[in-house]
């Protein structure tokens, strides 16, 4: 396997301390990072070295990707030698099939609190995996699950960053932003990436204690979409309905004529001059 090395030498076993509401964790999250410069995908990538048995806590970062994908099998467009690109190979055993999704939350909020320790920015979360700054896409979030059988094997977070990049395809110009487009600063995507690794094993040790709710509490704070009417599509469905809550399994519940509807998947579109 060809890499190239991250800060010139491949970062093993790099360990963050875990601790929550004080109490100490044994467990630390060693992260073992590899950097590519051009690759098809980390995601790909880290889902592969999932298979061939690299544990958990390995790091594909790649400068550029040429076939980065987003939900719904989406392309992921960033600008080379821009952007944070990475994805995170991790073995939670502890959560139930249906807890998955909280990594997918714990992701979120580990890029937010980078964002505003990092840049004094007020970072806003856009269920179900969505960082946004100035109501625009700062950052997606992907999570890709293998199984053996009906067990899970192991899972794949993919983070995709818009740092230093100031131009956007004609398609999602509107749609999307930067660090460096909201700030006028430039940004260290390293200093950035070690930042969120960080935040984010703070986060599963969190959740290794059994506990859901501190990561879910954290990731509500900053979801500020309550109350908004929303667009939600649902493969080729659509729904309008306003936001009334996201419940402690993930999911989004729409208040709409008919009443109440919870959905456990979806995209929603909305604007931010069209609150009831």
């Amino acid at each position: 396997m060809n890499v190239s090395p991250v800060f010139q030498a491949i970062i093993m076993g790099l360990t963050f301390p875990l601790r929550c509401f004080g109490v100490k964790f044994s467990y630390t999250l060693n992260y073992d990072i590899y950097r590519f410069g051009k690759i098809d995908s980390t995601n790909t990538r880290a889902l592969k070295l999932g298979d061939e048995g690299f544990p958990e806590g390995t790091v594909v970062v790649a400068d550029e990707q040429d076939s980065g994908r987003g939900r719904f099998g989406r392309k992921w467009e960033a600008e080379p030698l821009s952007n944070l690109l990475f994805s995170i190979l991790l073995r939670p055993g502890f959560l139930k099939r249906d807890e998955v999704f909280i990594l997918t939350f714990a992701a979120a909020v580990a890029v937010a609190e980078a964002l505003e320790k990092t840049a004094g920015v007020a970072a806003e979360l856009k269920w179900p995996n969505d960082v946004l700054l100035d109501s625009k896409k700062v950052c997606g979030i992907l999570l890709e699950s293998s199984f053996e059988g009906n067990s899970l094997s192991h899972v794949v977070l993919g983070i995709g960053l818009n740092v230093n990049q100031t131009a956007f395809p004609e398609e999602i110009k509107e749609r999307a932003t930067s660090l460096a487009l909201v700030t006028a600063r430039k940004f260290d995507r390293d200093e950035l990436l070690l930042m969120v690794l960080g935040n984010f094993a703070s986060l599963y040790g969190t959740l290794m204690s059994g506990d859901l709710y501190p990561v879910m509490k954290k990731w509500r704070e900053r979801m500020r979409m309550i109350g908004r009417k929303v667009t939600l599509t649902v493969a080729d469905k659509t729904f309008e309905g306003v936001i009334d809550d996201v419940t402690d399994d993930g999911s989004l519940v729409l208040r709409m004529p008919s009443g109440l509807r919870k959905f456990t998947a979806g995209e929603i579109s909305f604007s931010y001059s069209n609150i009831m």
